[in-house]
């Protein structure tokens, strides 16, 4: 809490607060169930007090319920304030004969499609409560059951009907997004969407890379199958498989096989029935011979055949058993000399075979993935404009993923990020500001992550989030690939992409952290630049613009007003008796008295104009109104205030004037040297006139 604050905003505060509160309503609900207002129960008084402690219990909660951060309880009280005080109004109905249900049900619809289940159902347990203690005095049972029941019954409908149209409306959302926001549609004038990306990016795209597994599992199967066959010749074998072990089906399927014709080539074997149980379990080689029961019903032969004897023996990387080689023969007995010796040899060179496929395979990705950062780096190495980085990232994406969404965000300070810039569905999210510390992935991400975060299926995660802001929902994406941008400072923005389950892989995450770094530090350069840039048309004292950026403002203002035909102001101010302010005050006085200028300038000029100091205690305001009124009115003002200014000192306090010459373009002067001639001899006329006024240009004689 910041220093300062009431008390009231102090989360224990409103922790107590909401409690009491709650406590009251209780107190409140016992005196409820006997009727005071309806049977006359105790003095007028009283009843009164009850009516008074109902209204400021429902508007302390109401006021308790609406700040942000609030708690469970403060809600509940404000729910069973307002239903006690809808209660109380039936009550004060009922001699009337006016029925005080309709406002409960009413009440009741509200909260099941305002609350979840567990407070729209502890609401209306209160409704009922109430109904069934109004059928206690009145005799009515059968229509206070009745009501209580249905209220019950009225909540959980509402709510269940709710949720089934948030499913509903979410699916539609999600389907109108994508057909409109389709990463793939076309850019506005219906040409493609820029160039085409370099061939060295595409290579680290999904599709690219599900190509070179494709041919590396092809050069694989090659291997493996002169393997098995020559492993059925040198042992004589009936037959010789490999099969390949799949952990997340628990099965084992065949990938290469030299058998006869019985052999079903697409069978697999439930990793739990032996030979396989046994190989994984012992991580050793499995022998069985004259096993009918097992042997004569193998389930990747066709039919009944006669198996005498089966050695199996595992394929292991490492410490992992990642296939089987099954060889058998007619014959029992017939696996007892150096045929098992021979299988485990063709095992480890299986496993060699593997283990080279996947160095190939993780070589081939690495390299394509070094050569897609090299050239993206001299790219982003030439950009000067955040936003020209912002879709260099984007496009990068693209093109190595197939996002449905797509979206640069960036924190300024650190307090919040942006939405900088995105495609798919987060479009509509473009420009908006989410808080660092509200519950969304991208925030997140900017707080904690330092490697990119890879979430397969976001719909599994225990604590659920929206990815860019508060408002979108939660069922636009399957998964998730969040990826930090990265400087020497620390974190500065994310690159967010959603697409469909398994969208993304390990891979893409490597290469656009490695772009994301470069970005990063792209964008920090660009950042120390604009800094610089700032600090070079600036004025050190006032925060202004100096003399040159001023002149540069003047001479690019008449030439768009030559172009467009329009017309501007401009305002010339000298501080009154200045120097002699520095003799007596000393010179942090007159530095003081700079900067109270600058700040009315600042604080009182209007929309488009702008303000520099001119030199010395000469400041200069362009207005964008070039009407000769609306000028003098604009310099009139700002004289105004700064006379009302204080320049406080560290022993007491003074007070300023100045004189204004005020000068339009092009009455007064059509070039930018005509104009400051003209506006100077104004300046000169006030303070020739007794200073402390505002004097408009006339045409010189």
């Amino acid at each position: 809490m910041a220093e300062g604050a009431p008390p009231l905003f102090d989360v224990r505060a409103r922790w107590r607060a909401g409690r009491i509160a709650f406590a009251v309503a209780a107190l409140v609900l016992l005196t409820a169930l006997f009727r005071p207002l309806e049977r006359g129960l105790g003095p007028a008084w009283l009843r009164l007090a009850l009516v008074l402690v109902l209204g400021i219990g429902l508007c302390a909660t109401a006021f308790l319920s609406s700040l942000r951060g609030r708690g469970p309880f403060e809600q509940l009280a404000f729910y069973a304030f307002l239903t006690l005080s809808l209660d109380a109004l039936a009550q004060h109905l009922a001699p009337l004969g006016w029925p005080g249900w309709p406002l409960i049900v009413l009440l009741l619809a509200a909260v099941g499609v305002a609350e979840g289940l567990p407070v729209a159902a502890g609401i209306a347990a209160l409704a009922s409560l109430l109904a069934l203690a109004d059928a206690w005095w009145h005799g009515a049972w059968r229509a206070g059951t009745a009501a209580a029941l249905g209220y019950l019954a009225l909540v959980v409908a509402v709510n269940r009907a709710l949720k089934g149209e948030k499913r509903r409306l979410s699916r539609a959302t999600d389907e109108l997004a994508r057909l409109k926001y389709g990463i793939g549609q076309l850019e506005e004038g219906g040409g493609p969407r820029g160039r085409a990306e370099p061939s060295a990016i595409r290579q680290v795209s999904e599709d690219a890379r599900r190509a070179r597994q494709a041919e590396g599992a092809a050069e694989l199967d090659a291997a493996i199958r002169k393997l098995v066959g020559l492993a059925r010749m040198a042992t004589s074998a009936h037959a010789v498989l490999y099969f390949e072990l799949d952990r997340q089906r628990e099965v084992a399927f065949i990938r290469a096989a030299d058998a006869p014709e019985s052999l079903v080539a697409d069978a697999t074997v439930p990793l739990g029935e032996d030979p396989f149980a046994f190989v994984l379990e012992r991580r050793t080689a499995f022998y069985a011979t004259d096993f009918k029961r097992l042997l004569w019903s193998l389930r990747w032969y066709r039919g009944e055949v006669r198996i005498g004897s089966l050695v199996a023996v595992p394929v292991r990387t490492g410490d992992v058993v990642v296939a089987v080689i099954v060889a058998d023969r007619i014959e029992t007995q017939s696996f007892t000399g150096r045929e098992p010796d021979l299988l485990t040899s063709f095992a480890d060179l299986a496993a060699d075979a593997v283990l080279r496929a996947r160095m190939l395979q993780s070589r081939e990705d690495t390299t394509a993935a070094f050569e897609a950062a090299q050239d993206l780096s001299r790219r982003l190495a030439t950009q000067s404009q955040a936003a020209s980085v912002y879709k260099l990232l984007l496009g990068c994406a693209r093109q190595v993923a197939s996002p449905e969404m797509a979206a640069v965000v960036i924190s300024e300070d650190q307090s919040r990020y942006t939405v900088k810039l995105a495609e798919g569905w987060g479009q509509e999210f473009v420009g908006r500001e989410v808080a660092l510390d509200e519950r969304t992935w991208a925030a997140w991400v900017v707080r904690s992550a330092e490697e990119p975060q890879l979430l397969g299926s976001v719909a599994d995660e225990r604590e659920r989030m929206p990815l860019l802001v508060l408002d979108e929902g939660l069922a636009r994406a399957e998964s998730l690939l969040a990826v930090p941008l990265r400087e020497r400072s620390g974190t500065v923005g994310a690159l967010l992409l959603a697409g469909k389950r398994g969208s993304f892989s390990v891979v893409t995450g490597h290469v656009l952290q490695m772009v994301a770094n470069q970005a990063a530090a792209v964008l920090g350069t660009i950042r120390l630049i604009e800094r610089h840039r700032e600090v070079a048309v600036r004025d050190g004292l006032t925060g202004l613009f100096n003399r040159r950026a001023f002149q540069d403002l003047l001479s690019r203002t008449v030439a768009r007003s030559e172009r467009g035909r329009g017309s501007f102001g401009l305002v010339l101010l000298d501080i009154d008796h200045f120097k002699k302010l520095n003799d007596t005050h000393g010179h942090p006085a007159g530095d003081e008295a700079l900067k109270q200028v600058a700040t009315v300038l600042r604080e009182h000029s209007r929309a488009g104009d702008e303000a520099a100091r001119y030199g010395g205690e000469e400041f200069a305001v362009v207005l964008a109104s070039g009407e000769p009124a609306s000028a003098m009115q604009t310099a009139e003002r700002l004289r105004r205030e700064i006379q009302n200014a204080v320049v406080r000192l560290g022993g007491g306090s003074i007070r300023l004037t100045a004189s204004f010459g005020v000068a339009v373009w092009p009455r007064d002067g059509r070039t930018a040297e005509a104009l400051l001639a003209a506006v100077d001899r104004a300046l000169y006329a006030a303070k020739q006139g007794g200073r402390n006024r505002v004097v408009e240009a006339r045409p010189a004689s």
